[in-house]
């Protein structure tokens, strides 16, 4: 799965931040917030860039979609459909979440010249 346009699949989530963990909630939107994602029953952190998504406030559901940061190098797979996650930053557990879907990148073909 390494390397393979479905390993950079764009994956559409549902995220809760807790209340207590950060000042303010992040911003999905801004496209430079990057925790990372722990699916449940592993111990990897998979690092993810958001690339927008829905305002977050505090142990309120928000939606988003976010970008494997490493699919060259790192295997996203267990990042299943439905599969619920921790999200972290760093060491520290801030949130949970579960992916609703995924969207394989659009191939675009060459031109001829």
């Amino acid at each position: 799965m390494i390397g393979t346009d479905e390993n950079r699949a764009v994956l559409h989530v549902e995220v809760i931040f807790w209340s207590g963990k950060r000042k303010t909630p992040p911003s999905l939107a801004s496209e430079k917030y990057s925790p990372h994602l722990v699916a449940t029953g592993t111990t990897e952190y998979l690092g993810v860039c958001f690339l927008d998504g829905t305002e977050c406030a505090f142990d309120e559901p928000a939606f988003g979609n976010a970008q494997p940061l490493y699919p060259d190098t790192v295997d996203y797979g267990p990042l299943e459909n439905n599969v619920e996650f921790l999200i972290y930053e760093g060491a520290n557990a801030i949130g949970k979440g579960r992916v609703l879907g995924r969207t394989v990148p659009y191939k675009v073909k060459q031109r001829r010249k």
